[in-house]
């Protein structure tokens, strides 16, 4: 059976390549990134002291387990052609199905990068250290794929609320395996600490098998055994269930938890019952079940956090520039509002919804995530620098710029509207179609947004700190009301014609 299980899931994976060039591209572009980290991590073991370079291996393979994981829930690849789902009404059970489906993990495009990585791994492995990686490296590729299947089927796993988990800890792991990557490149290939690394990582799953190549006590080797043993053990386990859970109920997309939910109402407490609150209250409680939306929502909170503590640890201009620079961002998720509702925008045009109401309840929950990061981030950063006078300062002007960028995106918004991805994609696919109109959102607020705070900045910088904060704020609060009075008149006289620009998804 396993054998006619694998013949099944080769033929249907050629095919599926066949089909999509997309694939192809995907799974070379991880391939050349595979190699690109591989040889930036050998080179960083050559560089250490013979007596560490064991250690440094550790830290190579559980770096590079990590990377396997994360990719795998950030990006995930759909090669898996055994589903138990799909076999829920054949005679088969989870004991017959986990050999072959273990076996097709290795059989897709990341376990052959994984398996050729491993491979080139143990020949480094090899002269920088000893012969017995050899034994040691299958389990690190066993484990890999293992921890890879894991997290592929948590990251699946069905109902709204463990899909909106995901969507964050996708958006998360993102911004920690950027800002990981340039934390490890900023100490330079020479001063990369891989051995205190694996020492680290040697108990822990990703680095447990590796280690039992570098440990030299008795006692620390049965430690990593006893952790690679568990792991496997624990994780065939919870695999088993998994299959066989999904071979009793194909189609249960519900788990536990969603059903046993307080039901949620609509209104944010506190507000009026109104049209524009509800349309409000809406947006924000959608952002969480948009993966379309919720990889910037998780994003941004985690920048401000690298910025912050940079601009405490590393220099103090970074808080400065942190603040600016989050201001300038903040528009992002506001200048698309009619294009994220897509063919549903219907309902606006027949709601009989004053066009003010709509527009302005719709554009402020757009912006109120980003509103009170802002806020929450100049009040850090003003008790955070060294130099609290300057600091707000910078934090005022911060605001005019907030209200700048928010009237550039409401002319974005009703000028400039373009359609995007069906809600349900993946946070990191292409969500407008890669068309112009996307790429002027993407960067007006960026290259436009600073320009009616600019006077009242300039003479802040200058010495006249109080007409230049009051005209930072004044400038952009006009600014933001001709914006408001023309995006206005233009949902009142095109709402159709901004319809028929989003009345599809482009996939």
């Amino acid at each position: 059976m396993t054998s006619l299980l694998l013949r099944l899931h080769r033929t249907l994976w050629r095919r599926s390549f066949t089909d999509n060039s997309a694939a192809l591209i995907m799974a070379v572009l991880i391939a050349i990134y595979a190699l690109i980290g591989l040889v930036s991590l050998t080179l960083s073991v050559w560089m250490l002291d013979p007596a560490d370079r064991a250690w440094g291996i550790v830290g190579m393979t559980g770096l590079g387990v990590l990377a396997y994981v994360a990719v795998g829930v950030v990006i995930p690849s759909g090669e898996s052609q055994l589903r138990a789902a799909d076999f829920a009404t054949l005679p088969l059970s989870e004991r017959e199905l986990l050999p072959a489906m273990g076996w097709a993990t290795l059989l897709t495009s990341r376990g052959l990068i994984a398996a050729v990585s491993t491979v080139l791994a143990t020949g480094v492995a090899v002269w920088l250290s000893g012969w017995w990686w050899i034994v040691v490296m299958p389990l690190v590729l066993v484990m890999t794929l293992l921890l890879g299947e894991l997290a592929r089927m948590a990251s699946s796993g069905g109902g709204r609320v463990s899909s909106e988990r995901m969507n964050i800890l996708s958006g998360v792991l993102v911004i920690v395996m950027i800002f990981g990557f340039n934390m490890l490149m900023s100490f330079g290939l020479e001063n990369v600490p891989l051995d205190r690394i694996g020492r680290l990582l040697a108990w822990t799953p990703v680095g447990a098998p590796a280690a039992l190549g570098a440990a030299h006590h008795p006692g620390a080797f049965l430690g990593h055994l006893a952790v690679t043993a568990l792991t496997v053990a624990l994780g065939v386990w919870w695999w088993r269930r998994v299959i066989a859970r999904r071979l009793d109920a194909p189609l249960d997309a519900v788990t536990r938890e969603e059903v046993t939910q307080r039901r949620e109402q609509v209104l944010l407490p506190g507000l009026p019952y109104s049209a524009g609150t509800m349309i409000y209250s809406r947006g924000v409680r959608y952002f969480r079940r948009d993966p379309r939306m919720v990889g910037a929502i998780a994003s941004f909170p985690v920048i401000a956090l690298v910025l912050l503590v940079q601009g405490v640890l590393v220099d103090d201009s970074t808080l400065y520039i942190g603040m600016v620079l989050l201001a300038l961002m903040s528009g992002a998720l506001a200048s698309n509002d009619f294009g994220y509702d897509g063919p549903a925008g219907w309902s606006h045009i027949v709601s009989g919804v004053p066009a003010r109401t709509l527009l302005l309840a719709r554009h402020l929950a757009q912006l109120t995530p980003m509103l009170v990061l802002v806020l929450v981030v100049d009040v850090a950063a003003v008790l955070l620098a060294e130099n609290t006078t300057r600091a707000a300062l910078v934090a005022v002007v911060s605001l005019g710029l907030l209200v700048s960028v928010a009237g550039l995106a409401l002319l974005l918004n009703t000028h400039n509207p373009f359609p995007t991805a069906r809600p349900g994609t993946s946070p990191w696919a292409d969500k407008s179609g890669f068309s112009g109109a996307a790429f002027v959102a993407a960067f007006g607020s960026l290259l436009l947004g600073w320009i009616p705070a600019a006077p009242g900045a300039a003479l802040v910088a200058f010495g006249w700190v109080v007409p230049g904060l009051l005209l930072a704020l004044a400038l952009p609060a006009a600014f933001y009301w001709l914006c408001l009075r023309v995006a206005q008149r233009r949902v009142e006289t095109h709402l159709p014609e901004i319809y028929d620009k989003v009345s599809r998804w482009v996939n």
